[in-house]
């Protein structure tokens, strides 16, 4: 039996940041389920892991990919300038219809994108297969099912005792009927993948482990933290940590390659852009991070939501915003940073273009080894 492993960097790292996010707030909740469900505010220490180390984090760890990135930013520098102003001028449109739509509008845009990272990692650990295109279609549908049905069931059964960002985001009530429906077509495309699996495993003697664990992960993830249990902190933790983790290691993983392909690849024409990848560098890579999602979750603490203003004591002394007018252009401004990695996103990780310079930099010297 030949298992396919398909590692982005080795297996360590690959099982540790990668794959076993999911599985590892799974055993977590399964083992202090009583202590979370009892859990009503979340804890001022797991809002710093959560949202700020992790979740706000990861969205900053796009810079490495791009704007910190000397060749890929003069590249496409109409690209990482345009779209953070359109995002706000989009933005302050919405808001200034109602600050619902602009949170609802967002929430759905987050959903798609959690969708499409993970069909992102589905095709990098695919790469190595050469089976037909309606194997691939099966495996495709299967990680968007397993994406779509907890979501499906969370728009019948609103509310929920959890948000995505804010009470009532998610504005559709759907009848109990496309719940059934859905469900049923999830359990339809999970018996023709394990059909499928069974099959290709007996007649090619082989099996892709790690993408087992990208779909066994996604559906058990995002089915105990929506629709299992209906606990905002459960919620949180299998969201946050599932999605942003995996996130953070992937930027790494470049930074890592690009550092050793590269050397003298600069940071604004200053810095070393290898400092920060080298094994010491992972402070400094980390550090700026904090840095950057604690600037900004201070202005949210002190402008806008007045939360957890004991940890951001440099930020205390500014006053809540009230004016509507004025948050109709503060609240969009913040969001920026996130929005625009939800755009980015789209663009830089592409696995069509097989000379791409990322997927040259990722997978060339694995294919010249074979």
């Amino acid at each position: 039996m030949i298992v396919l492993k398909n590692w982005l960097y080795n297996k360590y790292f690959d099982l540790i940041f990668i794959l076993s996010p999911p599985f590892f707030t799974l055993g977590l909740v399964y083992y202090f389920q009583d202590q979370f469900l009892a859990i009503s505010d979340m804890p001022l220490y797991a809002w710093v892991i959560l949202v700020l180390f992790i979740d706000v984090s990861h969205v900053y760890s796009t810079i490495f990919r791009t704007y910190l990135h000397e060749i890929e930013f003069k590249e496409n520098r109409p690209l990482y300038i345009l779209i953070p102003i359109l995002v706000w001028i989009l933005g302050v449109f919405l808001y200034s219809i109602h600050m619902k739509v602009f949170w609802s509008v967002l929430a759905y845009f987050a959903v798609y994108h959690f969708a499409r990272q993970q069909y992102g990692f589905l095709r990098l650990y695919s790469r190595s297969e050469e089976y037909n295109a309606v194997s691939k279609w099966v495996d495709s549908i299967l990680l968007y099912v397993s994406i779509l049905y907890p979501i499906v069931f969370w728009h019948v059964n609103l509310p929920r005792k959890f948000n995505w960002f804010i009470e009532g985001d998610f504005i559709f009530h759907l009848p109990p009927i496309l719940e059934r429906i859905t469900f049923f077509f999830y359990i339809l495309i999970f018996i023709i993948f394990l059909s499928k699996e069974t099959y290709l495993i007996l007649k090619f003697q082989s099996i892709n482990i790690t993408k087992i664990l990208v779909l066994s992960g996604t559906a058990l993830s995002w089915y105990f933290g929506i629709v299992f249990f209906n606990n905002d902190f459960i919620f949180t933790i299998t969201n946050v940590v599932a999605h942003g983790v995996p996130y953070i290691g992937l930027i790494w993983i470049y930074g890592k390659k690009e550092e050793k392909k590269n050397k003298d690849l600069k940071v604004f024409n200053a810095l070393d852009y290898k400092y920060f990848f080298k094994t010491p560098g992972v402070i400094f890579f980390l550090l700026l991070l904090l840095v950057l999602g604690y600037t900004e979750e201070g202005f949210w603490a002190a402008l806008v939501w007045r939360e957890h203003l004991e940890f951001f004591p440099l930020f205390s002394g500014l006053n809540e915003i009230e004016s509507q007018t004025i948050l109709s252009w503060v609240v969009p401004l913040l969001t920026v940073p996130q929005a625009t990695h939800y755009i980015l996103d789209g663009f830089i990780w592409k696995l069509r273009d097989k000379k791409s310079y990322w997927n040259i930099l990722f997978f060339e010297e694995k294919e010249e080894s074979k």
